[in-house]
This record gives C-alpha cells, sequence and structure tokens, in this order.
C-alpha cells in the first residue's frame, strides 16, 4: 500500500479501485472459468472447473486479473458451451494476432473506381475547356465578357460534360460529407478508431487545411443545384438569371457550415453472433457494426439543394412578379448560357455578339479568318459559316463597339 501510495496519486488509485471492483464484479456476474482435464489415481477422467475471481481462492485473483487483462487486450477469447443440464463459459489460452493480406476480391471497390474516374473526367475536361477559354482570351487582348468566366463549371459542365456525369460526381460529394472519417491509432499496443476531428496531435495548421478541404468539399454539392436549374429552366425561365447564383450559393455556405460546426458522427454497436459455416469445422462470428455514414445527413443534403431552388425562385417571383426575358435569345445558346451569361454589353442593334471564350464555355469552337466566323457546334455536331459584313464592321468601329469586332453575332 505505502508502495502505491508514493507512485500514484491518492484520489487516483481510489478511483482506480472503485472502477477495478466493478470489473471483478460484471466478471463475475458472466460465470467465466478455466477448466482442465485431470485424472485421479482411479484412472478417471475429470473436467476440472475452477471460477475466476472465486471469493473462496482470494490468492488465484493475482492470476484470474492477468487473465481478464488478456481477455480485454483480445489475446483470449471467452466461449460459452450450452448443454441441456449445465453451461460453461471457459476462457480459452492466449493466441497471437494473424497478420495476413486482405483478398482484393473481398473487397467491393469496383463502384468507387468508376465514380473517380467520372470525377476525374469531370475535372479534366473543365480543365481543358478553362484553357481553351483562355487561349481565346489571349487571342482576342482581352476583348472578352469576363463576369461569363464565373459560370464556367456550370455551363461547361452542361454542355461539355452532361447531366448524369454531374449527378454522380454530385452524389460522391455528398455522400463524403455524410461520411465520418475515423483514423485507427495504436496507443500501447491497443487498436482503436479516432474521429478526425477530435485528434489530440493536430497541428493549427492541419486543422485548418482539414476545414479548407471541407468547404471545397460542401462546393462540390452545388452539382445538383446546375442540373436541377437546367432541367427546370424551361419553368424558370428569366427567372433563373435571378434565383440560380443565390440558390446555389446558399447551398455551399449552408453545407459548409453543417460539416464543419455538425458533423456527422459514426454509430457502432456490439452484438456478438456466432454461426458455424461447417460444422465441427468453422466458426464464423461476427463482433458488431461500425457505420461512418449519416443517411440523415444524406437526405439534409439532398433537400438542402431542392429547398433552396424552392425559395429563392419563390422569393424573386414575388419579388419581381412582371420581371421581362431576356433581351436575346439564339438557339445556338444552351439555357444556362442563356439566362447566366452577361449580354449587356454585347449586343447591337439587336443581335448578341458573343466573345470567343464564353463561345467555346457554350460548346462553339470558333475560328475567325477576315470577315467570316468558321463555328463547330458541339451541342449539335454541325458546323456553320457565319459571315459579318464590311458595313457592319465599320459600324461597330464607328459606335465605339470594338471589342464585338472579334466577336461572333448569333443569329435569333
Amino acid at each position: 500500500m505505502l508502495l502505491n501510495e508514493s507512485l500514484v496519486n491518492a484520489s487516483l488509485l481510489s478511483e482506480l479501485r472503485s472502477m477495478a471492483d466493478t470489473a471483478q464484479k460484471d466478471i463475475e456476474a458472466l460465470l467465466i472459468e478455466i477448466t482442465q482435464y485431470g485424472k485421479t489415481v482411479n484412472d478417471t477422467i475429470v473436467l476440472l472447473r475452477h471460477k475466476l475471481f472465486d471469493a473462496a481462492y482470494t490468492t488465484f485473483h493475482y492470476v484470474a486479473w492477468i487473465l481478464a487483462a488478456d481477455w480485454a487486450a483480445n489475446y483470449r477469447e471467452v466461449i460459452s458451451f450450452q448443454g441441456d443440464v449445465d453451461l460453461a463459459n471457459v476462457i480459452t489460452t492466449q493466441s497471437g494476432d494473424i497478420v495476413s493480406l486482405v483478398s482484393p476480391l473481398e473487397i467491393p471497390v469496383n463502384v468507387v473506381y468508376y465514380i473517380r474516374y467520372v470525377c476525374l473526367y469531370v475535372t479534366g475536361i473543365i480543365i481543358c475547356v478553362a484553357t481553351l477559354a483562355s487561349m481565346y482570351i489571349l487571342l482576342n487582348k482581352g476583348d472578352v465578357e469576363g463576369l461569363n468566366l464565373f459560370a464556367i463549371n456550370r455551363v461547361v459542365g452542361l454542355v461539355w460534360i452532361g447531366r448524369i456525369f454531374l449527378f454522380i460526381r454530385n452524389m460522391a460529394a455528398i455522400c463524403l460529407l455524410s461520411t465520418q472519417v475515423l483514423l485507427l491509432e495504436n496507443i500501447h499496443d491497443y487498436w482503436h478508431l479516432v474521429d478526425v476531428t477530435h485528434q489530440p496531435n493536430e497541428s493549427s495548421a492541419d486543422r485548418s487545411l482539414r476545414m479548407f478541404k471541407t468547404f471545397l468539399a460542401a462546393g462540390e454539392v452545388s452539382w445538383l443545384g446546375y442540373v436541377l436549374n437546367d432541367i427546370l429552366a424551361i419553368f424558370t425561365a428569366q427567372y433563373t438569371t435571378a434565383y440560380a447564383v443565390k440558390s446555389t450559393t446558399i447551398v455551399w455556405v449552408v453545407a459548409a457550415i453543417l460539416s464543419l460546426v455538425v458533423p456527422p458522427t459514426h454509430v457502432a454497436t456490439i452484438d456478438r453472433q456466432c454461426a458455424f459455416a461447417h460444422v465441427d469445422f468453422q466458426l464464423v462470428c461476427y463482433s458488431g457494426t461500425v457505420a461512418i455514414g449519416s443517411l440523415d445527413r444524406f437526405v439534409s443534403l439532398v433537400g438542402l439543394c431542392i429547398g433552396s431552388i424552392v425559395v429563392c425562385y419563390l422569393y424573386e417571383r414575388f419579388r419581381h412578379p412582371a420581371l421581362p426575358p431576356p433581351q436575346h435569345s439564339s438557339l445556338f445558346l444552351s439555357a444556362s448560357a442563356k439566362y447566366l451569361f452577361h449580354q449587356d454589353r454585347w449586343i447591337y442593334q439587336h443581335v448578341y455578339y458573343i466573345d470567343q471564350a464564353s463561345a467555346a464555355i457554350n460548346g462553339i469552337l470558333s475560328v475567325q479568318i477576315g470577315n467570316e466566323f468558321y463555328l463547330f457546334d458541339l451541342k449539335i455536331w454541325r458546323f456553320f459559316i457565319i459571315e459579318v459584313s464590311k458595313e457592319k464592321q465599320e459600324s461597330l468601329e464607328c459606335d465605339g463597339k470594338r471589342q464585338m469586332l472579334s466577336a461572333i453575332p448569333l443569329p435569333h
């Protein structure tokens, strides 16, 4: 006692004694025992049984604590043999961990690979189109509508990539935001799972990087908003211009706050179930489950996308009950480009002149030779030639519309 109190704080020692007494009572209630076959002097085979923490043999408690500690550390197991007359809960001998690789055939990762390649494809196409638009900007010496570049994700995604791939990328992002990240840590040879947001040794730089990644991932939820805005444009018409950006911005901000302030949590259950795979040969046991995904969070994020669209549209509808349609409409423009491209500076004599960078984002590849534009419309896979008369070019220059000299006049 003097040795213990000299090494350990008295209050801590008292707390440890209380915890040890509770653990001992729990083990006693389970009726765990050690067994061994023996033989009497008359060569009679008997089964010797001794309970752990037997009150009649207190001198055996030291060994009992060693056996209990091995059981807690997963070096031993307790097996219950239940018969018609009695039962025996027997603690096994020591068995070390077996290190082996998991068979790749037993890990269902095919869908993950496909989703990953879809995400890479979407990112790659956007980078390629952004590079192409940058080349047009350089060739035209900056005479472009810069505000249209802020719609590059939305327009390029719908024109160059398609709604299906954007929907898959959005579902991947929502699934990640609905999943809690757990790290496997080893402390004193004991493995346990730790929430990535509660790491004791996390530096401020790592925490800032993690929060920044979460903020970027929250922006990926907006892809569903892009798809829904495009589908609903036939109904929302000119109100798409007013509500689309607001709704996706709200989704991004709310999803980021929700993921940072109230991250999803895991749910662990312990329910040991064993079944004979082969009688007298193999026993398969399941100790429990650890669920790291949250269906409630998944539904909440999807509902957030849909709800923000409905609320923002109704707000703009009541705010501007008689909103006029766009000044110009052309079949060369996709729905998103029609309502989200800034056209005010590029309309001359009721004709919309689209700069070549914005045209590339809209799926129109163009080459200007003299006063003719050679176009390839990716949306319908057709070539067009649009000629601008010299009189029209002189009129543009005289009226101070030099930025339109390299822009494509789109017919109605």
